[in-house]
């Protein structure tokens, strides 16, 4: 996100980092500070059916099971080969996922009559589809957990052979059959389902990456800084193509212009937070910190030299410097002209949100007990100039803020950082919130309040 520089050099303008300060009595407390809101960014991970279904049927192919003797592992006088017949098809409702696995049976048998009859040997083929069931779930220390169990067969065809005038039914044996192979075929999916899906390095990966400084513009030296707090999972829900696990990510947004914030000491990844819906909106503090040594050199570009008149009273700004103290932004005048020597200037910054201009609240003077317009400029006081002070010292940021917005606008529309991830948004509502004062600065606040959805780019399944 670039933060257009005009828009801080009209702030500048008014507030500078700290030099040298005057005496100025009665400095107020500091009132307020600033109230981080937590975000919520969406990740919804999203499992193809197709590549489950392309896994399997890749792992599950070929003879399941062979039966070549009569009398191993029991004397049946049934020889059995069971094999996969067609593609394993896969679906998906809630937090289950539903295979058809279409089997093909080979089955021979023997008969004889009597003792001294010929032995008769006849085969067939059957079709059967059966059907499987897998509960899907994310436990809290992010591992993925297939579990599959058997949920019934059909046959295609009637399970019987027929050897002369005898038709043999051998649907009992060809079921237990099924049954047994069932039971270590759902084994072999779960096995190598659940190895293939390794959520907690990639949810690691996102949350130690979170907690660095990220580079936005290098134009404008904009970092994003995000101080994250949980991971928060949904009940798991599925569609026609995809398996949905649907994770949202609670953390603080914040962006500064200028040098390369500190690292932190990072947090370490904590267990999932069950919830019915992960938060989903999201409200990134757009930071800018105004230094009042070069808001004052800015500042004089601005008003030195400029005249401020009432009735045949004229003063000249000669010089000019800007501090803060508690809530108060303070404006140090050198004048010439009518009224000599030093003055401080003194308000509330503030800024109305509905047309986005910032103004000073009640400007008032505060005369140095060392200057000598204590006696001189008495007449200064309410004045029609401190009247034109104050309409002097009103900017619009509207311009500015409609063009950061829409800059903040486009890079959500896919941002992508490092092959990790990629970030799509709106946003909602954009506008400049507040300034604070802090020791040696300013801080203006802006907020961009919206939704946004992050995707794991380098997840694989």
């Amino acid at each position: 996100m670039k933060l257009t520089i005009s828009l801080f050099f009209i702030v500048i303008t008014l507030f500078g980092c700290k030099s040298i300060q005057p005496e100025a009595p009665n400095y107020p407390p500091a009132r307020k500070t600033y109230t981080r809101t937590s975000s919520g960014i969406n990740i919804p991970i999203e499992i193809p059916l197709s590549v489950i279904e392309e896994r399997l049927n890749k792992q599950f192919r070929g003879v399941l099971y062979d039966d070549d003797s009569y009398t191993r592992p029991t004397n049946d006088d049934v020889k059995i080969k069971v094999y996969q017949n067609n593609r394993i098809v896969v679906g998906a409702a809630g937090d289950q996922l539903l295979f058809t696995v279409p089997l093909k049976i080979w089955a021979q048998a023997r008969w004889k009559a009597c003792s001294f009859c010929p032995e008769i040997e006849k085969q067939t083929i059957f079709d059967v589809e059966v059907f499987l069931k897998s509960k899907v779930e994310v436990l809290k220390n992010y591992q993925f957990r297939m579990t599959t169990s058997a949920d019934g067969f059909e046959w295609r065809s009637s399970p019987t052979i027929s050897l002369g005038p005898i038709d043999i039914p051998i649907a009992r044996l060809l079921e237990g059959v099924l049954q047994s192979q069932l039971t270590n075929i759902t084994k072999e999916i779960d096995k190598g389902v659940n190895s293939a899906v390794d959520l907690k390095s990639q949810i690691s990966e996102l949350w130690n990456m979170a907690q660095n400084p990220i580079l936005l513009d290098d134009s404008s030296k904009t970092w994003m800084t995000m101080e994250p707090k949980n991971i928060q999972l949904a009940p798991i829900t599925s569609n026609k193509q995809n398996m949905l696990i649907n994770l949202g990510l609670e953390t603080f947004i914040e962006t500064k212009t200028g040098t390369k914030p500190a690292d932190k000491t990072k947090s370490v990844l904590p267990d999932l937070k069950l919830t019915p819906q992960p938060a989903k909106d999201f409200s990134i503090n757009v930071q800018s910190i105004l230094g009042f040594t070069e808001a004052t050199a800015i500042a004089k570009r601005a008003v030195l030299g400029k005249t401020f008149a009432w009735k045949k009273k004229v003063v000249k700004v000669e010089d000019i410097e800007i501090f803060g103290k508690g809530d108060l932004a303070y404006i140090r005048l050198l004048l010439s002209g009518s009224a000599k020597g030093e003055l401080f200037l003194f308000g509330y910054p503030k800024f109305d949100g509905s047309n986005n201009t910032l103004y000073f609240d009640q400007l008032d003077y505060d005369i140095n007990t060392k200057s000598a317009l204590i006696k001189a400029a008495n007449w200064m006081v309410g004045s029609t100039i401190q009247k034109q002070l104050q309409n002097q010292l009103v900017f619009s940021f509207d311009k500015e803020v409609k063009e950061v917005r829409k800059d903040l606008e486009a890079r959500l529309k896919k941002y992508t950082y490092k092959k990790l991830f990629t970030i799509t948004g709106v946003i909602t509502d954009f506008s400049v919130k507040d300034i604070y004062v802090a020791d040696d600065h300013f801080d203006v606040h802006l907020n961009a309040n919206g939704r946004a959805s992050l995707k794991l780019d380098g997840i694989d399944f």
